[in-house]
């Protein structure tokens, strides 16, 4: 590598730590994960009886404290599950996701938490249990 490429190289590196690209499940860390599922399936059932409701981006002060988790860019309220997302781009996101009771198949990754998954979204691959919207 050379001596001019190496400063850029370093910057990418620190731009992608620094906007969580390099977050996993063991980063998901949830204060009280029993009541997390609980409310989020809530807001899940809320949506589906009105769509209108937590439409677009949610953010912490928009969430009970149980949904509030360190990192969090925004949250984002679907038909069958709830997304904390934790770092994004225009191209990917990736979090934390609590599914309602009935769900689609998924293949995210567990956490140390029951019910709660860490997910990698990304809208360059087709949609399939290991890439859910």
């Amino acid at each position: 590598m050379s001596k001019a490429f190496m400063p850029s190289a370093i910057a990418i590196v620190i731009l992608f730590a620094g906007c969580g690209a390099f977050t996993g499940p063991d980063d998901v860390i949830v204060s009280n994960p029993q009541e997390a599922v609980r409310e989020a399936r809530t807001m899940i059932d809320e949506q589906r009886a009105d769509p209108s409701k937590y439409s677009g981006w949610l953010y912490e002060k928009d969430l009970l404290p149980s949904l509030r988790v360190p990192g969090l860019h925004h949250a984002s309220v679907h038909t069958d599950h709830l997304d904390l997302v934790l770092a994004r781009n225009p191209d990917w996101e990736i979090g934390a996701r609590i599914g309602a009771k009935d769900h689609r198949p998924h293949k995210d990754k567990p956490t140390r938490y029951p019910d709660i998954y860490f997910y990698d979204y990304s809208n360059d691959e087709p949609e399939s249990p290991e890439n859910i919207r």
